[in-house]
């Protein structure tokens, strides 16, 4: 059984990186899902109809929060192995 190789305590790790951009990217989907149902259609300046405009501002709302629940199951996840151990 091979296992995985063991972070110091307090060194910087990409999985750490892949986090905080795992939640960078939770806020820009939820941001511009935000963004484009409340902006005015001049401020969008794009040629979409109004439910085409709610129905994609709802999609990237809630792939935002599907994303968030994924980015914080990893990281409970790591939290509860590190005090198993």
């Amino acid at each position: 059984m091979i296992r995985p190789k063991r972070e110091k305590p307090g060194a910087p790790s990409f999985s750490k990186f892949v986090q905080l951009f795992g939640l960078l990217m939770t806020l820009v989907y939820l941001g511009l899902g935000l963004f484009i149902l409340f902006a005015d259609a001049e401020t969008l300046n794009l040629n979409m109809t109004k439910e085409f405009k709610y129905i994609l501002g709802g999609i990237l709302i809630l792939y935002g929060v599907i994303r968030f629940m994924k980015v914080y199951q990893t990281i409970t996840k790591k939290e509860r192995r590190r005090y198993e151990e």
